[in-house]
Formats: C-alpha cells, sequence, structure tokens
C-alpha cells in the first residue's frame, strides 16, 4: 500500500516515464488485448492495490509505440496496445502474485533506443548523462520510500544497478519480458527466480 500524496507525487514527477504493474484484464483470453487501457488507475481502491515492495526497473524506455502510446497520459509507459509489444508477457507473469502492484521505471529516462547494446554504449559515452540518470533514478526510489527488492528486466539494466546501487539494494535479475520466450515460460522463469518473496 502506498499514501496517496506520495503516490500523486510520483505521478507528479515521473507519471510519464514510469508506470506500475497493474493492467487491465485481458479480454476473451486474447493475451495482448487491453493492454493499453489505463482504467485500473481510476480505481477508488487503487491505493490498497499498489504495493511498495518491489520495484522493476528497465534500461530505457525502446519507443514511442506510435499511435498506441500517448506520453501525455500518466503510467503509459509499460501499459501499451502496440500489438507488436511484449509487455502482455509481464502482465501474464505476475498476475495473482505478491508482485502485481508494483512500482516499474527505467533507469535511463528519455532515451528511446530497441538495442540495448547502443543504449549501453551511448551512456559510457556521456557519462555526465549517465550520472543524471541514476541520480533521478536515487530520486525516484526515495520518493517511493523504504527499501524496496530491485528487480532488473534484462543484464544490461542489472549490470548497471549492480554498479551504481552496490549495497544499497538487493538486486535480482530476470529475463526481459521482450526476450524470445512464451509467456508461460517467462512465468514460470520469474517465479523461479524471486520465490523467495512467494
Amino acid at each position: 500500500m502506498i499514501n496517496q500524496n506520495i503516490y500523486n507525487e510520483l505521478k507528479k514527477r515521473y507519471g510519464k516515464v514510469s508506470s506500475w504493474t497493474i493492467w487491465s484484464q485481458p479480454i476473451d483470453n486474447r493475451p495482448k488485448s487491453n493492454m493499453g487501457s489505463l482504467d485500473v488507475f481510476d480505481d477508488p481502491d487503487l491505493m490498497n492495490k499498489l504495493n511498495t515492495r518491489f520495484v522493476f526497473v528497465g534500461l530505457n524506455g525502446s519507443g514511442k509505440h506510435d499511435e498506441f502510446y500517448d506520453p501525455n497520459k500518466p503510467w503509459h509507459n509499460f501499459h501499451s496496445d502496440n500489438p507488436r509489444g511484449n509487455d502482455f508477457k509481464l502482465r501474464y507473469a505476475l498476475n495473482a502474485t505478491p508482485f502485481w502492484g508494483s512500482y516499474i521505471t527505467d533507469i535511463i529516462k528519455d532515451y528511446e533506443e530497441v538495442d540495448s547494446g547502443k543504449v549501453v554504449k551511448y551512456t559510457k559515452e556521456h557519462p555526465e548523462i549517465m550520472r543524471k540518470n541514476i541520480q533521478t533514478f536515487k530520486d525516484e526510489l526515495r520518493l517511493l520510500g523504504g527499501k524496496p527488492v530491485i528487480i532488473a528486466l534484462g543484464n544490461a539494466s542489472f549490470k548497471l544497478l549492480k554498479k551504481h546501487l552496490v549495497g544499497d539494494y538487493n538486486i535480482y535479475k530476470i529475463k526481459h519480458y521482450a526476450a524470445y520466450i512464451g509467456k508461460e515460460n517467462y512465468r514460470k522463469e520469474l517465479l523461479e527466480t524471486l520465490s523467495i518473496y512467494l
């Protein structure tokens, strides 16, 4: 559960680049359906459905998803209706687990690139940008409060988190949901990795 004032401040500061691992349910068992719906954030009981025990962290925003994504809508990140998107695997994997309703964000804000190798190269070539983004991420965590367990989405984000947050948080690595893996196996691997918290 999260305090309404903190939620509002997170929404104001980071709503365009972050979100929560809570989604509307798929329609008629179609795995990718309803991914872009933000109706869940209008739920009057929302504060009781969000939790700050875990934070899922990707490397960077890979793209705007064209007409399927509106950056002006808070919490739209990780909630795209793009039929080519793979966010649905994360929804499937986290549904009905203690990780549902967790905060989710990226380390690198406002740098769109699908290839994680190019993102890592960019951060090495621009250390001042890396420092700025790490500071922003730390500020984000401080506002969220407590000492959440950090769950890195993919190897690149895991390496950066281990380098810059060493000793500060428990950090785990799971496959990125864009990996070539079916939703059932993705859920199985994720739950096995995080089984200590189940």
